[in-house]
């Protein structure tokens, strides 16, 4: 099969969550069972400053707003997987992908509009011309909607990423996009007299995949359905969880270069040095026996960092510490600092991206926290495991799917898993960890546990192909 992936961000050099790995990692995957495998981004600052796209002599000249825009392709190749990067400097030259100062740029829909039509344009150009388009999250949401309105004969998978971002403006910007009236209506893009990017390519799309199974369940409920739960239930037949995975030569403690040292199951003497690393690094004092807890995440209410701040003193009072990376909610960023100035030598906290801090924290760090209150998926929890880090996160989403709950009588197990949204059952499986943290020898099993396990892409895979299969049968 032939396959587009159109998508806003491509890790490394444009990367704000997790689509960036997952645009990294899941088309080349695709691209090694044997398909054709493209994939489609904004030449956003980053892609275009990388060295990994080239410009060429390929021009589209894309319908939007009302105009044509002769817009120039960039081309480039990644583990067999055909780049192609949209040129529109006034939309994507930018210093960030979505907005700046907390905001999202006040003309995002026309750029990601302009994104949609200008990859179904060239869609029609790629030889072999795609099967299936895949769109990804609120950005790209319009690709079905033009597909359907040029009435091309490709199919489209519409990917929810994370559901509480929708892609929502008024209805007057409607006119715009340079779509049939008709759409505008229930059956399709509008949604309580708004316009709804997301909605819309639930219900016009072929399929519909999230990234995990318990997370498509999850959002057909009014709780984690974020005002979207009624229609995705109508479209439950064509919805599929497929649990992301991870690039497992690229997050190799075995091999990475960010580490103080390396290490792998079967040889951990180096995971000591790391803990070590972090500890200075981050101007800590010494654990003295006691627990690392690392935290690499979105400084949200929605990542549950408000309920980790909550404990963070009785993890001090219990002889452990807490290293915090991350950027997000003022309030949030505030009360970090906040705590870290009131436990300067326990409590460690930076306010930045910065991927090569990130592995060594997934490195040296004894438990992971990760108490999201939604988590349709997550990586970090995965990058812990691989990395010798016991995750400590909450019971749901992909956290569910991927974390599974120690046993102390089986052997088995990777982490532990308290209860969503709740403080004392993010404390419960806290305590959980320290119990076994008295335990080394325990310490040792689950942290080869988590180590041990496929988290590469193998088993998505074949989930993908059986929905692309659906869609054009």
């Amino acid at each position: 099969m032939n396959i587009l992936f159109v998508a806003t961000e491509l890790a490394p050099h444009a990367k704000v969550g997790g689509l960036a790995d997952v645009m990294a990692a899941l088309p080349m995957a695709l691209a090694r069972a044997g398909h054709g495998v493209s994939l489609v981004v904004p030449l956003h600052r980053g892609l275009r400053l990388s060295g990994e796209f080239r410009r060429t002599k390929r021009e589209l000249n894309v319908p939007s707003a009302g105009r044509l825009w002769g817009t120039r392709i960039w081309e480039g190749n990644r583990g067999g997987v055909s780049l192609f990067g949209i040129e529109r400097d006034e939309y994507f030259d930018r210093a960030h992908p979505y907005g700046e100062g907390g905001a999202d740029y006040p003309d995002s829909l026309a750029r990601f509009n302009f994104l949609a039509r200008a990859s179904v344009e060239l869609a029609r150009y790629i030889e072999p011309v795609p099967d299936v388009i895949q769109a990804n999250d609120w950005h790209a949401a319009l690709v079905p909607a033009h597909v359907l309105a040029m009435g091309l004969p490709i199919r489209t998978v519409f990917t929810i990423h994370n559901l509480r971002y929708q892609g929502e403006f008024g209805a007057e910007e409607f006119g715009g996009l340079g779509l049939p009236p008709g759409m505008f209506r229930m059956e399709a893009l509008e949604f309580y007299g708004k316009l709804n990017l997301m909605k819309g390519a639930v219900k016009m799309a072929d399929a519909v995949t999230t990234v995990s199974p318990t997370y498509a369940e999850e959002i057909q409920d009014e709780a984690q359905g974020a005002g979207l739960h009624e229609v995705l239930r109508s479209r439950a037949e064509n919805l599929t969880g497929i649990l992301n995975g991870i690039d497992e030569e690229g997050w190799n403690p075995a091999t990475d270069t960010e580490l103080k040292a390396n290490f792998k199951v079967g040889s951990m003497k180096g995971r000591e040095g790391c803990r070590l690393a972090l500890e200075q690094e981050m101007g800590l004092e010494s654990a003295n026996g006691r627990p690392i807890f690392g935290m690499v995440t979105r400084l949200a209410y929605e990542k549950g960092v408000d309920l980790a701040l909550a404990v963070a003193g009785k993890i001090v009072e219990k002889g452990g510490r807490l290293v915090i990376l991350g950027t997000g909610e003022a309030g949030l960023e505030k009360e970090a600092q906040r705590i870290a100035g009131k436990y300067p030598k326990q409590v460690a906290v930076r306010l930045e991206h910065n991927e090569g801090l990130a592995r060594r924290i997934f490195a040296g760090s004894d438990f992971f926290l990760m108490p999201s209150r939604s988590e349709p998926c997550g990586l970090t929890q995965m990058y812990a495991m691989r990395y010798g880090a016991i995750p400590v996160v909450s019971d749901t989403g992909g956290l569910r799917d991927t974390v599974e709950e120690w046993d102390s009588v089986k052997k088995t197990g990777t982490g532990f898993r308290g209860k969503a949204s709740s403080e004392l059952g993010l404390l419960e499986a806290i305590d959980r960890g320290l119990a076994l943290w008295n335990e080394p020898a325990m310490m040792s099993v689950v942290r080869r546990n988590g180590m041990s396990r496929d988290w590469g892409w193998g088993a998505s895979v074949p989930a993908y192909e059986k929905v692309y299969r659906s869609v054009l049968a």
